[in-house]
Formats: structure tokens, C-alpha cells, sequence
């Protein structure tokens, strides 16, 4: 994939965090929080504190009273993926 490619997609991942802080009922409805101190295993995940949608390839750990959802496992997703979990749930 071209450089472009990859920075059309981050913008992509970053509207998305955008629309979620505005619509935050549809984080909960439709999206699994990961509560208490766990590892994030590879997958993508929307961040409240950041307003972030961000792939993870490899586990890490979560700080301390960040709220997290999984949107998907799979960290390789394509974004129409990733923002139709996001607007309609499972």
C-alpha cells in the first residue's frame, strides 16, 4: 500500500474517533468496554480519554483508569469494516 494510502486511512480511523466523542450512546451501545487492568491484545480499539480509533499489532498493556472498546480482533480490518461494527454493533 502506498503512503497515501495509509495516511487516507488514518484520517479515516480519526473522523471515526471524531463522530464517536460526539455520539457517545453509540460507543456503548454498540462497542465492548475492556474494564480492569489487562493486556490489549492485537485488534482495534476506540480510546474515550483520547477520542481515538487506534489498530494494535501486538499486546500492551492498558493505563491506568483508561476506558477502552474493542471494535474488532482484527488489527488488519479495512476501515467500511471497521465503521460498519461501529454503527451498527455485532
Amino acid at each position: 500500500m502506498s503512503d497515501e494510502g495509509r495516511e487516507t486511512m488514518q484520517q479515516e480511523l480519526m473522523d471515526l474517533g471524531a463522530w464517536l466523542t460526539e455520539h457517545p450512546k453509540a460507543v456503548r451501545k454498540n462497542l465492548k468496554p475492556i474494564r480492569g487492568s489487562v493486556v490489549l491484545g492485537p485488534g482495534i480499539y476506540y480510546n474515550i480519554g483520547t477520542g481515538m480509533v487506534e489498530r494494535i499489532y501486538a499486546p500492551q498493556h492498558m493505563a491506568l483508569g483508561s476506558r477502552v472498546f474493542r471494535v474488532k480482533r482484527d488489527p488488519a480490518a479495512p476501515v467500511e469494516e471497521i465503521r460498519r461494527r461501529v454503527l451498527e454493533g455485532k
